[in-house]
């Protein structure tokens, strides 16, 4: 059996073009309307030894190729994105649907847990306003802690109200050391003044990367002590959004990209889209607003089992799901 996908302006235009490539045997695995991009896709299927296409050894079988499309679709994944994963399972000749979108998601993304002890720069977060980045951090504290290592808390974020206090709480209960910077020039003092084994953790003012203003402001501390810049989104977006937001972000050159109230949303295409516009590896995710839960490594299949509609989409189950995967 070998598989094709279509892509026209209409459903008729599509059909067609199967027709004319596949012929009348064909048959019509899945559709799908992308009414925001005027494009409908149709993915097609004929017996190999009714067509003149080259053979392909690792074509999966339709049943789970479509059942993968379906979930993908119900998830708003951007239809050139939704394709590129297709063809990626579609290649692997794997029986089970997790694993076979597990295997298409490890080929097209990469995955990058953050580390839980210091080893090398300062982890500085940064993202658009209630995107989750303060709650991040006491997060990715707890779980530093945890395995029995230090953290020391800095934050730039001293005009927001409540902006301070709240970091400071974390901190105390932690006792872990606390500093705040509300230029480049203390920011640079603080990060001195700072336990030399402990792991620094950088809050930021949330900020808008389509305003100039915003990001010249946060270039400054970026510029000011290497970093490595931790870009936070909050899942449940528009997904054309989010790869634009993830893009606009690019221009500070983030490293990892850290996925926040996953329970909260149903749909995640969202965050597949701004992984791929950004090309950035997914390190981590926060799935209870319970801090003391700390944040998860995310990995190929623990995002499939997410994506896909057999799995339940409640905190608990999410939290299971990830606690029982661990990580890559």
């Amino acid at each position: 059996m070998r598989l094709k996908t279509f892509h026209a302006a209409t459903m008729k235009d599509a059909m067609e073009l199967v027709r004319d490539q596949l012929g009348a045997d064909a048959i019509i695995v899945a559709t799908h309307e992308d009414e925001s991009a005027r494009d409908v896709r149709v993915t097609a299927a004929i017996d190999s030894d009714k067509d003149d296409l080259p053979s392909d050894p690792g074509a999966e079988s339709l049943d789970i190729l479509d059942q993968i499309s379906e979930a993908l679709d119900a998830h708003g994944t951007p239809t050139p994105l939704a394709d590129k994963l297709l063809e990626a399972a579609s290649q692997l000749g794997i029986d089970d649907p997790t694993l076979a979108l597990a295997g298409a998601l490890d080929d097209c993304f990469t995955f990058s847990p953050l580390p839980d002890q210091r080893g090398g720069r300062p982890l500085m977060f940064a993202g658009p306003p209630g995107s989750g980045k303060t709650v991040g951090i006491a997060k990715l504290a707890v779980r530093t802690c945890l395995e029995g290592n230090s953290v020391s808390f800095v934050t730039t974020d001293t005009i927001r109200a409540g902006a301070l206090e709240q970091l400071a709480t974390y901190a105390k209960h932690l006792n872990a050391e606390f500093f705040s910077a509300a230029d480049p020039v203390a920011f640079v003092e603080a990060l001195r003044n700072t336990n030399d084994t402990a792991q620094i953790l950088v809050d930021t003012a949330g900020i808008n990367p389509l305003n100039r203003a915003d990001i010249n402001r946060l270039t400054e501390f970026v510029d000011a002590v290497p970093v490595e810049l931790v870009l936070v989104l909050a899942a449940g977006g528009d997904a054309i959004e989010a790869a634009e937001m993830a893009q606009a972000f690019g221009e500070l050159n983030p490293t990892r990209l850290l996925i926040t109230r996953l329970d909260m949303v149903r749909r995640l295409g969202g965050i597949l889209a701004a992984a791929d516009a950004s090309g950035l590896p997914y390190c981590d995710v926060s799935v209870t607003p319970d801090i003391a839960a700390s944040l998860r490594a995310i990995n190929p299949v623990s995002l499939a089992r997410l994506l896909l509609p057999d799995q339940a989409r409640n905190t608990v189950n999410q939290s299971e799901q990830l606690q029982a995967t661990g990580s890559k």
